[in-house]
């Protein structure tokens, strides 16, 4: 016994010694890049420390693998203006992606994941392998365009696992929405500071020029000449703020309507982020993020009238909660005019002059049909349209290939969503692209019914609805915003949230059916003991005198 306490004890001890010498060796170390003002080394040093750190974190808790993908998710824009367009940086969301995958394996193997059997899988797995025939199609440079369109196509899938096994219980559904809240006040807000401000904000000088472009446009009134500038917030293009806008405004609308019908907690910072993000479109210069935002209001305003639960009263607690909304939104907009009217009249000009039908320089007719049909039909000229060019050629990101191969791109590309996929995979592409994604807007339609009347309603149809413009009118006008990394996350994380929902919803009922039955048992109990105390008092009095 003596001896094991000993080897113990040594053991510690020379774990103690190394764990010394490293530290001073680390310490060493940084104090002379310090001193020769080798910032690089410090930057990727204390970049290592974070990523051991953070690699232990994940391994432990899937969970918190996931927050932490999607704060970087939001966030590496940013990293990259102000430490420049690294691939490394661009990736990293990628490593701790992994990272969590693998843990969530790990979960899986002690069975302590939900897991689940997507009803669409099928062809999802025909257009998959489909896919993956095409990155050694022999008209594209290298194959490494294709692992690229792996990656964009496929890499984020695997999250709709995340998304529903990380709703546990109702509580989970909560603190998920409310953190996309908090996101949304945030990322909106900025963006409604930097167009107050000329678009300097948070777009600094030392850019990489290829960012500096994206992160400085502007838009010109027609017949005002008025300019306004055009916001990115956190992000490095005006485009991705704004498809991240859209999916704000649709999950910030049905977790208003979610919490209506279930708890006040939190009303208050939904109601705010309607607000913000409201304002931060107006603010976008973008057409396209202000015609969705209306049709988006439209439409899931007349989905919580019809899937709301039928009970009294609800329809005038759905029409308060729209009003609240309505509410937030045009406070915002009046500070914003009262404070800075000028931007708010550029905006308004740029708008007005573009898309009111009274106006000469009316376009979006224009925009809506004519404009993407000649983008599709302008891909006749490009070759192999039978066959395809290869999965990654025309796909967003390409550039990062070029760059790390130094492969010339073959300059093929489309910005109609199926003219690329007619590119990439050639006349098969878009046929199993509409199969796929029809059966999973099939399948989410039906879980949508199935939670029509109850409080799980509203936060599913906005769920649903998302999935459905993203896959179907977005992917008409480009593939790009299925392309994206940040909407093409957020897509299979909340689809993943919806096929969850009924099951939350079935667990919140028996869990009330036990409590209830165990209610009853109680009084029950309480009764039989009130009868065997009532019998005894009788049996006393009539053994008395």
């Amino acid at each position: 016994m003596s001896n094991l306490t000993s080897g113990v004890l040594d053991s510690r001890l020379v774990r103690t010694i190394a764990m010394m010498v490293g530290l001073f060796y680390f310490t060493y170390t940084v104090a002379q890049w310090v001193i020769t003002n080798n910032t690089t080394y410090m930057t990727l040093s204390v970049a290592g420390v974070l990523g051991v750190m953070m690699t232990m974190v994940i391994l432990k808790d899937w969970r918190s693998g996931l927050v932490i993908f999607l704060c970087w998710l939001v966030l590496e824009d940013t990293i990259r203006k102000y430490l420049g367009n690294s691939i490394i940086i661009f990736f990293a969301k990628d490593a701790i992606l992994g990272i969590t995958y693998f843990s969530m394996l790990l979960a899986r193997r002690k069975n302590q994941l939900l897991v689940f059997k997507p009803p669409f899988m099928f062809w999802l797995a025909i257009f998959f392998w489909m896919a993956l025939a095409q990155v050694f199609n022999p008209h594209s440079p290298t194959f490494v365009f294709g692992l690229l369109g792996m990656k964009t196509y496929f890499y984020y899938v695997p999250l709709m696992y995340a998304g529903y096994a990380i709703l546990r219980t109702e509580a989970d559904l909560h603190k998920v929405l409310i953190l996309n809240m908090w996101i949304a006040i945030i990322v909106a807000g900025l963006g409604v500071l930097q167009s107050f401000g000329g678009g300097g904000f948070l777009n600094p000088e030392g850019m990489a020029p290829e960012l500096y472009d994206l992160s400085h446009l502007s838009r010109e009134a027609p017949q005002s000449h008025l300019m306004a500038s055009r916001s990115t917030s956190v992000f490095v293009s005006d485009g991705r703020f704004g498809m991240f806008l859209t999916l704000l405004f649709i999950l910030a609308f049905g977790t208003a309507g979610y919490l209506l019908f279930r708890t006040k907690r939190g009303r208050g910072v939904v109601y705010v982020a309607v607000g913000i993000v409201t304002l931060a479109t107006i603010m976008s210069s973008s057409r396209g993020t202000n015609v969705y935002m209306v049709i988006d209001a439209i439409v899931l305003g007349l989905a919580l009238f019809w899937g709301a639960p039928r009970r009294q009263r609800q329809a005038f607690r759905v029409g308060k909660a729209i009003r609240w909304m309505a509410t937030f939104a045009g406070v915002a907009i009046l500070i914003a005019v009262l404070f800075f009217p000028e931007e708010v009249k550029a905006r308004w000009a740029f708008y007005s002059e573009t898309l009111s039908p009274s106006s000469s320089n009316y376009e979006l007719g224009y925009r809506i049909w004519e404009y993407p049909l000649k983008n599709l039909e302008g891909i006749s000229s490009q070759p192999n349209l039978i066959t395809g060019n290869g999965t990654g050629i025309a796909s967003l990101g390409s550039q990062y290939v070029t760059k790390l191969t130094g492969v010339r791109a073959l300059g093929l590309g489309a910005e109609s969503g199926y003219g690329t996929l007619i590119i990439e995979f050639g006349a098969l592409g878009p046929i199993l692209w509409t199969l796929w994604t029809f059966g999973l807007i099939f399948s989410a339609w039906k879980v949508v019914r199935k939670l029509k009347q109850t409080a799980l309603f509203p936060i599913g149809f906005a769920i649903f609805w998302y999935a459905f413009m993203l896959l179907g009118p977005f992917t008409f006008y480009g593939l790009n915003t299925y392309q994206n990394y940040l909407t093409c996350a957020y897509l299979w994380l909340i689809i993943g949230m919806l096929f969850r929902l009924p099951g939350l919803l079935s667990e919140d009922q028996a869990r009330r059916n036990a409590a209830e039955l165990q209610r009853q048992q109680q009084l029950q109990s309480q009764e039989e003991e009130a009868l065997e105390l009532q019998g005894a008092t009788l049996s006393h009095a009539d053994a008395g005198p």
